[in-house]
């Protein structure tokens, strides 16, 4: 499929969007990978990692299971966009572009629970231990 350029403001506003959806979506990415990594950011990490997984596990109660208020935002421009809403979670759907190959929803899922358990536990034992005078 040949893309097309945007004819119309609200239909140039939406290509911008998803633009900057994408760089916002990766920024959270790299920063719940990589925030925990920086004393002056740890707590910044924790509430990261507590936000999402409330997200996921407590909003995701009534909203779906796993659910992204990003993602949720992010899929509603591309719907306007005519893309339809993607096939499982943005990180689904950023693998798949990275590798070029069809990935495994669920695999994908899984794989993001078990990192972001990790993340969360390394942040919370950095945070622990810098309250209690542990680090510097």
């Amino acid at each position: 499929m040949q893309a097309r350029l945007p004819d119309e403001p609200v239909e140039k506003m939406y290509y911008l969007l998803n633009g900057l959806f994408h760089v916002f979506h990766i920024a959270i990415i790299i920063f719940a990978i990589t925030g925990w990594m920086f004393p002056p950011l740890r707590m910044a990490h924790l509430a990261l990692m507590l936000a999402t997984l409330g997200s996921w596990f407590i909003l995701g109660h009534w909203l779906g299971s796993g659910y992204c208020p990003v993602s949720d935002w992010h899929w509603k421009i591309k719907a306007a966009l005519g893309e339809g809403r993607p096939r499982g979670t943005y990180i689904h759907l950023l693998l798949q572009r990275i590798s070029g190959r069809e990935l495994d929803s669920a695999s994908v899922d899984k794989m993001v629970v078990i990192v972001t358990f990790v993340l969360a536990g390394i942040s919370v034992a950095l945070n622990v231990a810098t309250l209690k005078g542990w680090l510097a």
